[in-house]
């Protein structure tokens, strides 16, 4: 059976002072150290979401960025497209005016040709029909 005497109260003392004892060498401490390493995880646990965040910030603009300049780009073709086009419409033109000018003067010359060699031919025929004339009667005309 349990006595109750001197020996309780010193035994209740000394677990008591044991406790603070260890409270304040051991247990203190520790906690200490651990509210601490939570603060700094907490600490770069931020700051790898803000870094997460501005990396992510970072692609969502590169990838606008590039996103403008492919716009850009084909706008710049659609550009240059419509530029050749004016450029061809304008050639196309141009070497039709040229061809037709070109075939009005060969149609002038050939014209001035035909009026000439008919002229020579005209006084051609006047003899050829003498000619012709004499050697079918077989007399002279």
């Amino acid at each position: 059976m349990i006595d109750i005497n001197i020996t309780l109260v010193i035994q209740m003392a000394n677990f008591l002072l044991l406790a603070f004892l260890l409270n304040m060498v051991l247990y203190r401490p520790i906690r200490n150290m651990i509210a601490k390493r939570n603060e700094v995880i907490a600490g770069r646990q931020q700051g790898i979401e803000r870094a997460d965040a501005d990396a992510a910030a970072a692609v969502r603009e590169f990838e606008e960025k590039v996103h403008e300049a492919r716009n850009q780009g084909r706008q710049k073709v659609q550009e240059f497209k419509e530029a050749a086009y004016v450029n061809e419409k304008d050639l196309l033109r141009e070497a039709s005016e040229a061809s037709a000018k070109e075939l009005g003067d060969i149609r002038q010359k050939v014209k001035k040709d035909i009026a000439a060699a008919r002229k020579r031919l005209r006084a051609q025929i006047q003899a050829f029909s003498i000619d012709v004339a004499q050697k079918v009667l077989g007399r002279s005309v």
